[in-house]
C-alpha cells in the first residue's frame, strides 16, 4: 500500500512538473516543438498510463468503489483520458482550401499528407457579418454544400457532413475564399464527453454525500460565529495605509498652467460629448472618447478643474496653446511618446469619425475636413460633412453660443437620417456618459482599499456588534457599487462583462463580496477579508491599462459558453483567495482556533476545486464547438490543470496525513495561491498563447 502512495505521487508530481515545464519551453521552441517532444510524445502518454493503473489499484485496495460518489468522481478523469487517447491515435484532423464554385475532396492533414474524402466540399458563399452601423466583424459564415446538403459553418457553430467537422479558420482577402479546419473523432468526442458527464455526476454526489468529511467540516466551521479573534498585524497597516495615499497623491494633476488657456464653453462641450461617433469599432458618444483621450493624455479624467469634454473639444479647435501646456512643457513626463502618438491619431482625425453614411447597406464613417469623399454621396451632404465642424468652429470662437447649439442639432439630426435605426437610444447614451463619468474616478477603489483594510484591522483587534454591522454595510454598498459598474458594462458592450483581464478581476470582486453578504451570518470572519480581497481585484481591474474601454468581442468570443467557463473558473479563484487570506491568517494568530480556521478553509475547498474543474471542462466544451479541438495544450489550459491538480491533492488528507497538521495545511494553501497566480497573470505577460487576452 505505501509502495504504491509513493508511485502515485512520484507520477503525480512528474507530470505536474512536466506540464509546466512545457508552458515554458514553448514560450522560446514553438507550439509544434512541445507538441511533438512533450504532450504528443509516448513517454507522456505513458506517464498517464501508469498514474491511472497506480490509482485505480489504490481505489481498489482502499475499497473506494463501496463510496458510489468517490467512485464515479475517479473514475471520470479515467474515462476523459480514454477519450483523450482515443483522439490522440485515432482522430484525423486538418484544413481544406475552398475557393467558391470549386468542388474539392482532399484536405491537409497535420502531417501536411493530402488525405481523401468521400464526397464533395463546394463553398456557395462567404460573407462577413459586421455589428450594425459599423465594420467591426460578429460573425464569418461560409455556406458549404455536399452533393444536395447545405451546411452553414460559422464562428461557435461547427457543420457536420458526415462525420466530419467543419469550423472557420481563415478567408481570403477577397472574400471568395476560405480555409476551413477539418476533423474526424466520433469515438474521441464520445467518450470524452461521456467522461465529462460522470464527472459533473460525481461531484454533484459528492456534495450531496453523507459520507464525504464536508458535513463534520460545516460543524466545526459554524463555531466560528461565537468565537472572539485577534492578530498583532500592525506592521502590515503602517506598510500597507501609506502606499495608497502615496497612489492618491499619485493620480493628481501631472501639469500645470502657467498661462491661461482658450476653453470651449462647458454647457457647449457638454452638448458635442453627446454627438455620436464610431469609436473601438462602436457606436458611443463623443465624451467616451473625450473620456479616454484626457486619461491618456493628462492621466486623469480632469485636468485643471476642467471636464474631458472641455479639454478634447478646447484641444479640438484650439489645438496650439493646449498642446503647449500638456505636452511641449512636460516632455520628460513618463509617457511622452505614448501621449504625443495619442495626439497623432486625434490630429488624423481617427476620434472623430461622425459622419455616418449608408451606400448599398453599408455604412461607412468620415471625419469633418477636407478629405475625399465617394462620388455616390450627393453634394449637399458632402458640403455639410465637409463644411458643418467649420462652421461650429467660427459659432464657439465668435461667442455665438445658440449658433452653436444649432449646428451640434443639425450634425445630430444629420446621423438620425442618415442611421437612426443602428444609433444607440437616448438612454444608453445617458447610461454610457453615467458610466463614463464612473469610470473616470479612481478615489472610490482607493477609498474602498483603504476603508476595507481599516475595517480588516479592527474587527480583527475589537470584536464588536457595531463593528460587523458597520462592515457589513460596506461591503454592501461595496457590492452595490461593482454591480452597478458590471451592469452598465453588460447593457452598454452587449455581452456579459467576463471576457478580458480586469472585466473578470471586477466579476471576481462581485462573486466574493456576494459570497460575503450571504454567509457572513454563520462566518463572520468572512466579513474581514472578503472586502479586502475585492478591493485589490479592483485594484488590479484599475491598473489593467484599457480595462474600462468598451469593445465589441471577437466573433470567436460570441458564445454563452464561454462567459459561464470564465465565471465558474473566477467563482473558484475567488475561493481560492479567501483561503489564501485565511492560511497568512492563521500563520499569525495566537487567539484563534486553527481547528476552526483549518474547517473553515477545507469546507471552502470542496466548491472551490469542483468549480475550477467544471469551469475547465466547460471551457473544453466551448473549444470544441468553436474550432473543433477539446484540448489544445494552450498555456493558459495547461497551468489551469496544474492548479486544479495542486488544490485536489489537500482533498485527499486521508491518504496524505501531512495535511492533517493545521499548520502545514495552511501553508500549503498560501503556497498553492501561487499556481492561481501564474495561472491568471503569468501567463498573460511571461506566456502567451491564445488566451493571453484574459
Amino acid at each position: 500500500m505505501k509502495s504504491t502512495k509513493i508511485i502515485i505521487i512520484a507520477l503525480y508530481t512528474l507530470i505536474v512538473v512536466c506540464i509546466g515545464f512545457a508552458t515554458v519551453i514553448e514560450k522560446y521552441y514553438g507550439t509544434t516543438f512541445v507538441s511533438d517532444n512533450i504532450y504528443g510524445a509516448w513517454w507522456f502518454s505513458v506517464l498517464w498510463a501508469m498514474l491511472t493503473v497506480a490509482a485505480l489499484g489504490y481505489i481498489m485496495k482502499q475499497r473506494l468503489y463501496k463510496r458510489v460518489a468517490v467512485m464515479l468522481l475517479h473514475l471520470s478523469f479515467v474515462v476523459i483520458l480514454a477519450g483523450a487517447l482515443t483522439t490522440h491515435l485515432f482522430a484525423r484532423r486538418g484544413s481544406v482550401r475552398l475557393r467558391t464554385n470549386i468542388p474539392e475532396m482532399t484536405f491537409v492533414d497535420k502531417d501536411n499528407q493530402v488525405e481523401h474524402l468521400s464526397f464533395t466540399l463546394t463553398l456557395k458563399e462567404f460573407r462577413v457579418i459586421n455589428y450594425p452601423g459599423t465594420d467591426a466583424p460578429l460573425d464569418y459564415q461560409s455556406v458549404i454544400q455536399s452533393g444536395d446538403e447545405e451546411v452553414l459553418v460559422s464562428m461557435n457553430h461547427i457543420g457536420n457532413i458526415d462525420g466530419y467537422r467543419l469550423f472557420q479558420q481563415s478567408y481570403d482577402t477577397d472574400e471568395e475564399g476560405v480555409t476551413l479546419g477539418i476533423s474526424y473523432d466520433p469515438y474521441g468526442i464520445a467518450i470524452t464527453y461521456f467522461g465529462y458527464l460522470m464527472l459533473f455526476l460525481g461531484i454533484i454526489a459528492t456534495l450531496l454525500s453523507r459520507h464525504t468529511q464536508m458535513r463534520s467540516l460545516y460543524r466545526k466551521a459554524i463555531a466560528v460565529a461565537v468565537l472572539s479573534f485577534g492578530m498583532n498585524i500592525g506592521a502590515v497597516a503602517n506598510s500597507c495605509v501609506p502606499s495608497v495615499a502615496s497612489d492618491q497623491r499619485s493620480s493628481a494633476s501631472l501639469f500645470t498652467l502657467h498661462s491661461s488657456l482658450p476653453v470651449v464653453d462647458a454647457e457647449i462641450a457638454h452638448r458635442m460629448g453627446t454627438i455620436q461617433v464610431l469609436y473601438n469599432n462602436r457606436i458611443c458618444p463623443l465624451n467616451t472618447v473625450a473620456t479616454d483621450f484626457t486619461m491618456k493624455v493628462a492621466g486623469s479624467a480632469s485636468w485643471k478643474g476642467y471636464s474631458a469634454d472641455e479639454v478634447f473639444f478646447s484641444w479640438m479647435i484650439y489645438y496650439m496653446p493646449w498642446e503647449e501646456a500638456l505636452l511641449t512643457n512636460n516632455p520628460k513626463q513618463k509617457g511622452a511618446d505614448e501621449r504625443k502618438a495619442i495626439v497623432e491619431m486625434f490630429y488624423n482625425g481617427q476620434f472623430t469619425k461622425i459622419f455616418p453614411y449608408r451606400l448599398d447597406n453599408v455604412v461607412n464613417w468620415y471625419s469633418p475636413g477636407g478629405q475625399v469623399l465617394p462620388r455616390e454621396i450627393p453634394v449637399k451632404e458632402q458640403f455639410f460633412v465637409k463644411q458643418s465642424m467649420d462652421f461650429l468652429t467660427e459659432a464657439i470662437v465668435t461667442g455665438q453660443r445658440d449658433r452653436a447649439f444649432e449646428i451640434i442639432a443639425k450634425i445630430k439630426l444629420f446621423q438620425r437620417d442618415m442611421i437612426g435605426d443602428v444609433l444607440p437610444s437616448k438612454s444608453k447614451i445617458q447610461a454610457e456618459l453615467f458610466y463614463n463619468m464612473m469610470r473616470s474616478q479612481k478615489w472610490p477603489v482607493f477609498l474602498s482599499l483603504t476603508l476595507s483594510l481599516l475595517f480588516c484591522i479592527v474587527m480583527l483587534f475589537w470584536r464588536k456588534r457595531i463593528i460587523h454591522s458597520s462592515l457589513f454595510t460596506f461591503s454592501f454598498i461595496l457590492f452595490t457599487y461593482i454591480t452597478l459598474s458590471l451592469g452598465l458594462r453588460w447593457w452598454l458592450g452587449g455581452h456579459i462583462p467576463v471576457s478580458n483581464g480586469p472585466e473578470t478581476m471586477l466579476f471576481m470582486a462581485w462573486v466574493m463580496l456576494l459570497l460575503t453578504i450571504l454567509i457572513q451570518k454563520k462566518f463572520p470572519l468572512i466579513l474581514a477579508f472578503g472586502p479586502l480581497i475585492s478591493s485589490f481585484c479592483l485594484l488590479v481591474a484599475m491598473l489593467g491599462g484599457g480595462s474600462s474601454q468598451l469593445t465589441p468581442l471577437m466573433p470567436v468570443l460570441q458564445s454563452p459558453l464561454l462567459s459561464i467557463h470564465v465565471m465558474t473558473v473566477m467563482c473558484a479563484y475567488a475561493l481560492f483567495a479567501l483561503q489564501m487570506i485565511i492560511g497568512i491568517y492563521s500563520l499569525f494568530t495566537i487567539h484563534y482556533s486553527l481547528e476552526k480556521l483549518t474547517a473553515l478553509s477545507q469546507l471552502l475547498l470542496y466548491p472551490a476545486v469542483f468549480l475550477l474543474t467544471i469551469g475547465i471542462f466547460l471551457g473544453a466544451v466551448w473549444a470544441n464547438v468553436s474550432w473543433g479541438n477539446y484540448w489544445s495544450w494552450d498555456p493558459k489550459e495547461s497551468w489551469a490543470l496544474i492548479t486544479m491538480m495542486i488544490y485536489a491533492i489537500p482533498l485527499h488528507k486521508a491518504s496524505f496525513g501531512i495535511f492533517r497538521n493545521p499548520r502545514f495545511y495552511h501553508i500549503y494553501m498560501v503556497v498553492a495561491f501561487l499556481a492561481v497566480i501564474i495561472t491568471y497573470f503569468g501567463v498573460n505577460y511571461l506566456l502567451g498563447g491564445m488566451h493571453s487576452y484574459a
